[in-house]
């Protein structure tokens, strides 16, 4: 006689689409914000904040991606459904050997782990690109770990384009602006052709930009936190085979939300 199969799993009502676990640096302002607007509704996204007592930013990055296990700890028995981990230059840190993480076993079962920088390798993918164009936000010595790190996986890096820092601005990433990334696009759009545009950097405000960008060229544009987005979104929903162009597309539903949440981005960028 066959057996009773389990119960379904009663989903919470703040979370019937899924709830993500963030996993960000400390200092980033801009994972969240758009995380919260790039997935769909129904899901729900809790945040930790990687800390790690080092003096040089290239020694805290080193940290972030091989201690997951400690920056889930805060979340307890909390039903992650996914882990989304919000940070590219700790991957680009780690060398073309690193493997992707495993699944993090919870009370509840296995959790998929979402890396901003292999969901932006998913995403080429998606698209069939190889020539890319990279846009950074990142100081001189990460710029060139993530241009070696995209060679190692096999694209060709047609272009870096280093993204001016605002005035006045004093940390090489969270100093950026919309304004300064869409500076920055518009310039990897027409420096050499390329089969896509990826805005590097968790913690650099790209998505108004990108959603700007996007609507002047033919040319897909990826940014870390849209690519992570869409990777979750499909960890949490397998049957879910949407290309990661629908996301790119003119009439994709983040874009209203992003425009409703931050409607002084969009001020500041149509007098750019």
């Amino acid at each position: 006689m066959p057996s009773t199969p389990p119960p379904a799993i009663e989903r919470p009502d703040l979370g019937a689409g899924g709830i993500v676990a963030l996993l960000t640096p400390a200092e980033n302002p801009t994972a969240e914000a758009e995380l919260s607007v790039l997935l769909p509704p129904d899901v729900n996204l809790l945040t930790a904040r990687m800390h790690v007592q080092a003096p040089g930013m290239l020694d805290r990055l080193r940290a972030y991606e091989t201690r997951l296990p400690d920056w889930l700890a805060p979340f307890g028995d909390a039903p992650l459904d996914a882990v989304g981990f919000a940070c590219t230059g700790s991957t680009y840190l780690l060398g073309p050997l690193r493997p992707r993480p495993q699944p993090l076993q919870r009370r509840s079962g296995p959790c998929p782990v979402v890396c901003a920088a292999d969901a932006l390798k998913d995403g080429l993918a998606s698209l069939n690109a190889r020539r890319i164009a990279l846009v950074s936000p990142y100081p001189a010595e990460l710029t060139e770990l993530a241009a070696c790190h995209w060679r190692d996986m096999g694209f060709e890096v047609a272009a870096v384009v280093q993204s001016p820092l605002a005035e006045g601005a004093v940390h090489p990433i969270y100093g950026q602006t919309a304004t300064t990334l869409l500076t920055g696009l518009r310039q990897a759009l027409t420096t050499a052709p390329a089969e896509a545009v990826i805005a590097m950097g968790t913690g650099a405000p790209s998505l108004a930009a990108l959603a700007v960008a996007a609507l002047e060229t033919d040319t897909p544009i990826l940014s870390s936190n849209l690519a992570t987005a869409w990777s979750l979104a499909r960890s949490l929903n397998p049957s879910l085979k949407q290309p990661i162009a629908d996301w790119l597309s003119a009439d994709a539903p983040w874009r209203e939300r992003l425009w409703n949440r931050f409607p002084t981005a969009r001020s500041r960028l149509l007098g750019a």
